[in-house]
């Protein structure tokens, strides 16, 4: 849904992407136990967004991508339990 362009995105989307980026992953890390372990289980390891296409959320074709998603999933880690 999130792709499909034929509903308008909110007006203020560009401001608070990244926020609802990271509340979304939030609830999703807390509410599925398996896979808030295997992101805890990542430690202190850098998590990098491998998407070529993605300069924005991802690390882009030559990695010069701002990588949002894997800063995000590292913060994310840092706020779940027994992090």
């Amino acid at each position: 849904m999130g792709r499909e362009r034929h509903r308008p995105l909110r007006q203020d989307w560009e401001e608070v992407k990244e926020e609802v980026m990271e509340q979304g992953l939030l609830c999703k890390f807390q509410t599925h136990q398996d896979i808030g372990e295997i992101l805890l289980s990542t430690g202190e390891e850098l998590i990098v967004e491998n998407a070529p296409q993605d300069y924005y959320w991802g690390c882009g074709k030559d990695g010069s991508g701002k990588n949002r998603l894997g800063e995000i999933l590292m913060k994310v880690r840092t706020r779940l339990p027994n992090s």
